[in-house]
């Protein structure tokens, strides 16, 4: 196609030729005023010179027209697929593609946009697919969407050039769906203490009566209600250190398109207040600094330590203000506090006329109750002065048979402790310090997971009720903090063993966790048994798959499994339950999934464009017009994408019309000419 039009090869720059422009029209304005008789002919003048400083000339062009563009962004995000719209949407895309492509002139780039942790990003898609684009050429945009986006601009103004974005809604707006929104939850809570949660529940039936459902790592610590509209608080407890997923259920409405949305979870991080520990030390020797740096070296722990200077039967002359610094508290310790103390020691302690049997029935009902008791075995152990002689011997899983055996020894792991989480994963035992004195005893229950001499039982655990107890026969174990015969893991091993009996999650003998890895989620079952069933594993939209452990070390399993839904992932084994999450507990992806044209509809608006809602399954797709530039672009069912009218230039010729100095002579004339007739 041919095509001529006017142009100039200017002999100034076109900021210079406005400057002189400019003084011309300000010198014949100056003209007029003082009442000049030539005014046309003064102007025809000056702009005949403007003309010859320009250049006119005839450019004959050839042009091929240029197709108009068309972007096409299909929402594939997780609100459509929790409302089971994505493969409507899909097809409805395909099928838009389809038509378009057979349309003239016109060039179709399709995008398809999943939800992120921040929403779907729509309209950010929209951008990039036209970054390219000459404005020019961009015919309009159509968005196949629920309606569900999240980063609609503020200022709309830079949307315009993008043409009528025209808006495609994928679902019935009058379908109905409940969702649960938190408002407030506490990221950590102390031990035992109460923590609040604030949320809301959003329902088509306003002021509805709503069943709510907490639980704490699958366990169900409330039941209440709600009234749908109203923010409303539940006090929970927090029931353990660690990591405690807490999910927050509303029971199903009416009307649902998903329940996804009816739950909404957050991870409390249970923190200890202050963990109390009374040691109590039967005679002063080189184990009890051990015990006692060790515990003071723990932030979190409240230390009592009584050392016991002298028996009562022994009298001398020392003043008792250089025994003691106080008198030992008897009462007050083991009545009147006792249950304030999450464990208690006695390193080398000896059964003196000092604590009454009936001290030690409150110490074995404290145990039972759900403390802990540590018994660090000294000499005495082996007679009748062994704390195996008072009340305490009903919770103790082994017991002394009355022999020392002074014999040098490195301490071992048994089968049970290699997979034990006390000792597992400790240094070689082949490298351990050798020790120089142990109490012989039998297990008569517990768990032996270190052995001495002979494979007699050196540490022995076991349980009492809700409580733990643990004992020790040896009272060897400083030798590895003074690196005797090349030392040993002793400040690991007694920090993993107070732990234990203080009962942390992370050292659980039978244990369930579940975390987000690159590859996927990944359950970790730890297990002093044999080798565990498949894991069980639920994702977000509550679809079920199995998986197989596989061991990584003693007493430890694993299992992966790929994941392609963002949320709360659940593993279940036996009676074991451990949650996790893949990207955002919340996503706001599954916050709202009904179908909406109100947050799109300004950038409709803005640019010309319309919203029409396709039905659920997208059957109902507006038809698809070209229009004028600058025409409506949208009515009932249909819609219109501009044509531009863009061509590219294949080829040009120019022609100058006249010499420029023939054009600035014929204007210096008539300014001469003016002159002339003004002096007549």
């Amino acid at each position: 196609m041919m095509a001529g039009r006017i142009a100039f090869d200017l002999q100034l720059s076109w900021m210079w030729l406005a400057v002189v422009a400019a003084g011309a029209t300000l010198f014949w304005l100056g003209y007029v005023l003082r009442g000049g008789k030539a005014p046309v002919s003064r102007a025809l003048g000056l702009a005949l010179i403007l003309v010859g400083i320009a250049q006119p000339m005839y450019v004959q062009e050839r042009r091929e027209p240029a197709a108009d563009i068309v972007a096409l962004v299909v929402d594939q995000s997780e609100s459509l697929a929790l409302a089971d719209r994505r493969d409507a949407a899909r097809a409805a895309g395909e099928r838009l593609a389809n038509q378009l492509a057979n349309e003239e002139g016109l060039d179709v780039r399709v995008r398809e946009v999943r939800g992120g942790g921040d929403g779907t990003a729509l309209i950010g898609a929209l951008e990039e697919t036209l970054a390219d684009a000459p404005r020019d050429r961009i015919a309009g945009a159509i968005l196949l969407t629920d309606g569900q986006v999240s980063d609609v601009p503020e200022d709309l103004r830079r949307l315009r050039a993008l043409g009528p974005v025209h808006t495609l809604v994928v679902g019935d707006p009058a379908r109905g769906d409940r969702r649960l929104t938190l408002l407030s939850a506490p990221q950590f809570g102390i031990v035992g203490d109460r923590a609040t949660i604030e949320a809301r529940v959003d329902d088509p039936q306003n002021g509805a009566g709503v069943p709510i459902t907490v639980t704490i790592d699958g366990q169900i610590v409330r039941r209440t209600s709600a009234i749908a509209g109203r923010p409303f608080k539940i006090d929970i407890t927090t029931p353990k250190r660690g990591a405690n997923m807490v999910v927050v259920e509303a029971g199903p409405g009416q009307r649902e398109i998903t329940l996804a949305n009816n739950r909404a979870a957050f991870e409390l991080m249970g923190v200890r207040d202050r963990l109390r520990v009374l040691l109590v030390t039967g005679e002063p020797h080189s184990g009890a600094r051990v015990w006692r740096n060790l515990l003071k070296s723990d932030p979190s722990v409240d230390l009592v330590h009584f050392t016991i200077l002298r028996p009562p039967e022994k009298q001398d002359l020392t003043p008792l203000d250089e025994l003691a610094l106080i008198a030992f508290p008897t009462r007050e310790l083991f009545v009147d506090k006792l249950d304030q103390f999450d464990l208690i020691i006695f390193d080398r302690y000896r059964r003196r006329a000092i604590l009454p049997s009936a001290y030690f029935e409150n110490i074995a009902q404290r145990v039972e109750a759900g403390g802990a008791l540590l018994v660090v075995a000294g000499p005495s152990d082996a007679g009748y002065d062994s704390v195996f002689q008072t009340p305490v011997a009903a919770i103790l899983p082994s017991q002394p048979t009355g022999q020392i055996v002074d014999q040098t020894y490195r301490p071992a792991m048994t089968t049970l402790g290699q997979r034990h989480p006390v000792t597992r994963g400790l240094p070689d035992p082949a490298n351990w310090g050798r020790w120089t004195r142990q109490i012989d005893a039998r297990a008569s229950a517990g768990q032996t997971i270190l052995s001495g001499v002979g494979g007699r039982p050196l540490l022995v655990l076991g349980r009492a009720g809700q409580g733990r107890v643990a004992q020790l026969w040896s009272d060897q174990a400083w030798l590895w903090s003074r690196g005797y015969d090349g030392g040993g893991p002793h400040a690991e091993l007694l920090r993993r063993l107070a732990h234990w009996l203080m009962q942390e999650p992370e050292l659980e003998d039978e244990r369930l966790t579940l975390r987000a890895t690159s590859d996927g989620v990944t359950a970790e079952r730890a297990t002093l048994g044999n080798a565990p069933n498949a894991v069980e594993i639920i994702d977000p939209k509550g679809e079920r798959r199995n998986a197989a452990f596989s061991e990584t070390a003693p007493g430890l399993y694993r299992a992966t499994i790929a994941t392609s839904e963002q949320g709360l992932y659940e593993a279940r084994q036996g009676n074991l339950r451990a949650f996790a999450a893949v990207g955002p507990l919340n996503p706001k992806e599954a916050a709202a999934v009904d179908a909406t044209g109100d947050i799109l509809k300004p950038v409709s608006d803005a640019t010309g464009g319309g919203v029409a809602f396709t039905g659920e399954r997208a059957e109902r797709l507006p038809e698809v017009r070209r229009v004028e530039k600058g025409a409506r672009a949208h009515g009932a069912g249909w819609i219109g994408l501009e044509r531009k009218g863009a061509y590219t230039v294949r080829a040009s010729a120019a022609e100058p019309l006249g010499p420029g100095i023939a054009w600035a002579l014929a204007g210096l004339l008539l300014l001469l000419f003016s002159w002339r007739r003004e002096a007549l």
